[in-house]
C-alpha cells in the first residue's frame, strides 16, 4: 500500500486511466457507440427538426384506404401506370418508387394464359391486350422515374438496373470504405431500362432497432449504387453522374479521418458524409401534411399545386405491409419516412454529421483537465477541483447543445464527461489513501482474529459488544486432521508450520466464502458456525456446502503433499444443527464471541465418528432435514458417547454418486439391515465383494458378522 502512494505510482494511475480512455475513444467499441447514440437521441428529442412545408417533396401513400379501394398488394402494373401518368400530368418533376417490382405482373395477359393452357381461342383474345409490364414501362418512359433496388446478402443476385448511375471516385477507391452487400434486387429489366435512375431502398436500423443514419452510397456485388434519396436528388437537379470524394490514409491526420469525405452532384453541390458515406438524420416528428393517399390521386382529388415541380415518393404506409422503423424520437414510422426525411435534408443541406475533430478536442480536454486537476488537488483546496469538474461537465453539455442546434454537428458529451470524472478520481483517490490506509489496516488486522462477517456486523451494530447472549438455532462444521500429531515427531517445525498454515488458510477461506463465522482454531482443528452473528435462514445448507468444499480442498491438498512424500492425513468433518447460546462471554477485560451448547459437542462427535465409519464427512439428520436438496446415504442411528437419544447420521454424496449402482445396492442392503431382516448379512457380503473399497459397507458387514443387527449403534467411546 505504501508503494502505491509513492509519487511514481501516483503519476502512473492517472496516466493509465487517460490511456485507457483514449483507446476507447479512438477504437470506438460497441459500448462507446451505445453511449454516443444515447446522447444523440437525447439531443434529437430536445431539438427535433421542424416541419417545413415549402420543400418540394411529396409522398403518394399506399395506405389502408387505397388498399381497400384498389385491392391487395401488389397492385396490377396498369394501376401503377395510372399513378405514374397522373403524377406526370400534374407536373411532378421526379417520381421515386420506394418499391421493388422484380417479378412479372401476375395479372398481365401473357401471365394469365398459363392457367388455361391449350386454349387457342383464349390465347388469341389475350394476344390483343398489351403486357401490363410494358404499359408501366411506357408510362415510365414518358416520365422521370427513379426505381428502387433492394440490397441483400444472398448469393444468387436478382435483376439489377442495366444502366446504373455513373460514379466517379476521386482521391481513391470508394469501394474500400463501403459495406459490401452480396447483391441486390431491382426492377424488371423492361422497367429499369425506362427509368431515369435507380437507388438503394434498404435502410438498416441500429442494434436497438432505431434508424439514425443512412448511407448515401452502397456497394452491391462490387458495384457502387446511390441511395434512393441521393439518386432522386440527382435526377431532380438534372445531373448525369455522381462523384465520390475519398480521402486516402496519407492525407488523414489528427483532425481528419481517412475514408469517404462526401458526394458531389456534378458541379452543382457537394454533400459531406462520414467515412463510410453515412449521414445522420435530424429526426422530425412525422407529419401527414406531406402525404397524399394513392386513391385520392387515382380519383383526381389531388390539388395540382401539391405535385407540380415536386419530387414525389411512392411507397407503402399501411402497417399491414410491415415496413416500419423507429426514430430517435420514439415514433414508429413507415420505412419510406427515412428516405423522405433524407431527401428533405439533402435539399436543405441541414442533415447531421459528426465533427471530424472530435477525437482531437476530447484528447485536449482530458489532457489539460488532468493537469489542472492535479494542481488543484495538490496545491489548492480540493473543493476547487470539484467545482472545476462540475464546470467542465456543464461546459461539455452546453458545447454539445450549441453544435447540434447551430452547426448540425453531433458531438457526444457523455463519454467525455465520464472521462473527466475518471481522471478526477484517479487523481483524488490516492490523495486520501494514506488516511484510509490506517483505518483499513486496523480493520484487516482485526479480521485476522475475528471472522469478516463478525467484523462487518460489529461495524453496523456496535451495541452488540455488550456482554450477554441469546438462544438461536445454528449449524456447525467441525474438522480435524488425522495423524498430524504423529507428523510433529518426524518433521522439522518450520516445514510443519508452513504446511499447517497453508492448509488452515485454505479451510478458513472456504468457511468465509460460505459466510460462516470462525468459532475457534485448536491446533489443526477448525470450528465454523453458521447463522451467528447474522441470522441465516439457510444455515444448514450453507454448512453442508461448506463441508463439501472443505473436503474437496483437503483431499486435493493431502494428495499433493503425499505426492511430495509427506504423509499428510485425511480430514474428518462433522456437521450438526441445533439450538445453542450465542453471544459475548468473558468479562470487562476481554470478550469472546462464541456458541455454547450440546449441538457443538455433537458436531465434534460426528467428526470423530468418521474414524469408525471410514468416511470423511458425517452429517446429522437435524442438518440434512433442513437441506431441501441434500443428497446422501444413511450411515446408521448412533447413540453418541454420553447421550441417550440416537442421532441418525448420513454421508453426503454427489449427484453422480447418488444415482450409481453402488449406492442403489447399498440403500437396498441398508433397508434390510434397518428392518433387522435375515438377508441383511448376505446383502452386505455380496456388496462388499463388489465394492471392497467402500469403507462404510465394510463397517456394517463387520458389525453384522459380529452378531449385531439393525441400524442402531451405541458409541461406547469418543
Amino acid at each position: 500500500m505504501r508503494k502505491l502512494l509513492t509519487p511514481l505510482l501516483r503519476l502512473l494511475l492517472p496516466l493509465g486511466v487517460l490511456c485507457a480512455l483514449l483507446i476507447v475513444q479512438f477504437e470506438d467499441p460497441l459500448f462507446r457507440m451505445r453511449i454516443r447514440d444515447l446522447a444523440f437521441d437525447q439531443l434529437q428529442k430536445l431539438h427535433p427538426a421542424p416541419y417545413v412545408d415549402d420543400i418540394p417533396v411529396r409522398v403518394v401513400a399506399i395506405d389502408d384506404p387505397s388498399l381497400a379501394a384498389v385491392g391487395q398488394w401488389p397492385w396490377p402494373r396498369t394501376v401503377m401506370a395510372q399513378v405514374v401518368d397522373q403524377l406526370t400530368a400534374l407536373g411532378a418533376r421526379v417520381v421515386v418508387m420506394d418499391l421493388i417490382l422484380a417479378e412479372p405482373d401476375r395479372t398481365s395477359p401473357e401471365q394469365v394464359k398459363q392457367f388455361w393452357p391449350d386454349n387457342a381461342a383464349l390465347d388469341a383474345m389475350l394476344a390483343k391486350f398489351p403486357s401490363h409490364d410494358q404499359i408501366l414501362a411506357d408510362s415510365m418512359a414518358r416520365s422521370r422515374v427513379v426505381t428502387g433496388v433492394l440490397a441483400h446478402n444472398q448469393s444468387a443476385p436478382g435483376p439489377l438496373p442495366e444502366r446504373p448511375t455513373r460514379f466517379v471516385s476521386q482521391g481513391g477507391d470508394a469501394r474500400d470504405w463501403l459495406k459490401d452487400w452480396a447483391g441486390g434486387t431491382g426492377f424488371l429489366p423492361p422497367l429499369s431500362a425506362n427509368a431515369a435512375g435507380a437507388g438503394v431502398v434498404t435502410v438498416v436500423p441500429d442494434y436497438d432497432g432505431i434508424l439514425r443514419s443512412v448511407p448515401l452510397v452502397h456497394l452491391l456485388g462490387g458495384r457502387v449504387y446511390p441511395s434512393l434519396a441521393l439518386d432522386a436528388l440527382r435526377v431532380y437537379m438534372g445531373e448525369e453522374a455522381l462523384s465520390v470524394q475519398v480521402r486516402p490514409a496519407t492525407e488523414a491526420g489528427w483532425l481528419r479521418d481517412a475514408g469517404i469525405s462526401g458526394v458531389g452532384l456534378g458541379s452543382t453541390a457537394f454533400l459531406p458524409t462520414a467515412p463510410d458515406s453515412r449521414v445522420w438524420l435530424h429526426a422530425r416528428p412525422q407529419n401527414t401534411e406531406r402525404y397524399l393517399s394513392a386513391i385520392d390521386l387515382l380519383t383526381g382529388q389531388v390539388d395540382p399545386r401539391r405535385i407540380k415541380g415536386h419530387i414525389v415518393l411512392i411507397g407503402a404506409t399501411s402497417a399491414g405491409l410491415g415496413d416500419m422503423v423507429r426514430t430517435p424520437l420514439g415514433e414508429a414510422v413507415p420505412g419510406l419516412e427515412g428516405h423522405l426525411q433524407l431527401m428533405e435534408q439533402l435539399l436543405t443541406g441541414e442533415y447531421l454529421l459528426r465533427p471530424s475533430w472530435e477525437n482531437a478536442l476530447v484528447t485536449t480536454v482530458w489532457g489539460l483537465s488532468g493537469l489542472l486537476l492535479a494542481v488543484m488537488l495538490g496545491r489548492i483546496r480540493p473543493v476547487w477541483a470539484v467545482a472545476f469538474l462540475g464546470a467542465g461537465t456543464a461546459g461539455l453539455l452546453l458545447l454539445s447543445g450549441y453544435l447540434f442546434r447551430s452547426q448540425q454537428l453531433l458531438f457526444d458529451p457523455l463519454f467525455p464527461c465520464v472521462g473527466l470524472l475518471a481522471i478526477f478520481l484517479s487523481l483524488a483517490v490516492p490523495r486520501y489513501l494514506r488516511t484510509e490506509h490506517e483505518q483499513r489496516w486496523i480493520k484487516n488486522a482485526f479480521s485476522r482474529y475475528v471472522s469478516p462477517n463478525r467484523v462487518k456486523y460489529l461495524q453496523e451494530h456496535p451495541e452488540s459488544l455488550a456482554l450477554g447472549g441469546e438462544y438461536r438455532e445454528c449449524s456447525f462444521v467441525m474438522t480435524d486432521l488425522a495423524g498430524f500429531t504423529a507428523m510433529m515427531e518426524k518433521y522439522e517445525p518450520c516445514l510443519l508450520s508452513a504446511l499447517l498454515n497453508e492448509y488452515l488458510d485454505g479451510m478458513i477461506a472456504i468457511a468465509f466464502a460460505h459466510e460462516g463465522t470462525l468459532d475457534r482454531i485448536v491446533g489443526d482443528a477448525v470450528a465454523v458456525m453458521f447463522s451467528a452473528p447474522v441470522a441465516q435462514p439457510d444455515h444448514a445448507a450453507r454448512a453442508v456446502a461448506c463441508a463439501l468444499a472443505m473436503d474437496q480442498f483437503a483431499h486435493h491438498f493431502s494428495a499433493q503433499q503425499q505426492a511430495r512424500g509427506i504423509p499428510f492425513g485425511k480430514t474428518r468433518i462433522g456437521v450438526n444443527t441445533g439450538d445453542v447460546l450465542v453471544g459475548n462471554f468473558g468479562g470487562q477485560v476481554m470478550l469472546d464471541y462464541r456458541a455454547l451448547g450440546d449441538a457443538i459437542n455433537t458436531a465434534a462427535r460426528l467428526e470423530t465418528l468418521n474414524n469408525h465409519l471410514g468416511t470423511r464427512i458425517a452429517v446429522s439428520a437435524s442438518t440434512a432435514e433442513q437441506c431441501p436438496h441434500f443428497l446422501g446415504r444413511p450411515a446408521g442411528s448412533w447413540v453418541l458417547k454420553g447421550k441417550h437419544i440416537p442421532t441418525p447420521v448420513f454421508e453426503p454424496l454427489s449427484p453422480e454418486e447418488i444415482g450409481s449402482e453402488r449406492v442403489t445396492a447399498y440403500l437396498a442392503a441398508y433397508k434390510l439391515m434397518d428392518a433387522s431382516e435375515q438377508g441383511a448379512l448376505a446383502a452386505f457380503q455380496a456388496l462388499y465383494e463388489r465394492y471392497p473399497d467402500d469403507a462404510l459397507v465394510g463397517y456394517h458387514l463387520q458389525r453384522l458378522q459380529a452378531g449385531e443387527n439393525g441400524s442402531l449403534i451405541v458409541m461406547e467411546r469418543k
